[in-house]
């Protein structure tokens, strides 16, 4: 009775995964992203918040000091793009859409807006204008 060798199979790679680890090979890009979130999800609340909550629509002026971190977040996550396209336009155009969807979604969130047909239209768009500028050569 000899040892039969144990036959291991190859791992297996999906065309997704290469696609996914190819756009997002380095963490910069990923946390670009998180920035670009982060920043237009504090600018929601600083704009819109005083539609709702008392203490912005009291502190109008420690509300305008979130510009500070909201300006230094914008600023990261533009020279991150800037640096990984190696253009302006596309991080443009990114941050842009991520500001619609953020919008869209924090509206919903937190003022229970439902969006229209016309409105998740407009969000197709913007998902659109964001993978057009990732995956587009």
């Amino acid at each position: 009775m000899g040892n039969k060798p144990s036959v291991k199979s190859k791992p297996t790679v999906s065309v997704e995964g290469i696609v996914f680890f190819y756009y997002f090979y380095e963490m910069k890009l990923l946390y670009a992203f998180i920035l670009c979130i982060l920043a237009q999800s504090i600018t929601f609340i600083q704009l819109q918040g005083q539609s709702i909550w008392k203490f912005p629509k009291e502190n109008p002026y420690i509300m305008a000091l979130l510009g500070v971190p909201i300006s230094l977040l914008f600023m990261k996550y533009t020279r991150i793009l800037n640096g990984h396209f190696e253009a302006n336009w596309p991080g443009r155009i990114i941050g842009f859409g991520v500001g619609i969807i953020i919008f869209t979604i924090m509206s919903w969130l937190i003022f229970k807006e439902i969006p229209t047909t016309k409105t998740l239209i407009c969000l197709g768009l913007a998902f659109s204008i964001v993978l057009i500028q990732m995956f587009w050569k």
